[in-house]
């Protein structure tokens, strides 16, 4: 698995991971997906959507979509409570929502808010 950063005019910086495959994986849903990166180096969006239904450059931009905040990262969180609440409802789809979020450095708490993934030692170290 590879990461890629990206740094968004507005100043965010955000990471974006790539399978071993070459694949790139949605930010949002970790569905293996995409043959080119949701976003380039510098933020802007490829305008692709992915099955889950986020499109890069529409559902994290105010400016296009009224449901939009501010922040590329706090419109894939926004997203992401809406697919980890529809997922509650059938075991199989939320352990395979868990799984892909795992990949995209992302856990669910105990009370299903995703928060990032805990650094080991090693991880930590790279």
């Amino acid at each position: 698995m590879k990461t890629n950063s990206c740094y968004h005019p507005s100043g965010e910086v955000f990471v974006l991971h790539q399978a071993d495959t070459g694949l790139w994986l949605c930010p949002v849903c970790g569905r293996e997906s995409f043959a080119e990166p949701p976003y380039a180096d510098d933020g802007s969006p490829s305008f692709e959507m992915c099955e889950c239904g986020f499109e890069f450059g529409f559902d994290d931009s105010p400016l296009a979509s009224s449901e939009a905040v501010e922040g590329i990262e706090a419109n894939w969180i926004r997203w992401r409570k809406s697919l980890i609440e529809a997922s509650t409802h059938s075991r199989s789809e939320f352990a395979a929502l868990q799984q892909r979020l795992h990949r995209i450095g992302r856990r669910l708490a105990f009370d299903l808010i995703d928060v990032p993934t805990e650094k080991t030692g090693e991880q930590a170290a790279s």
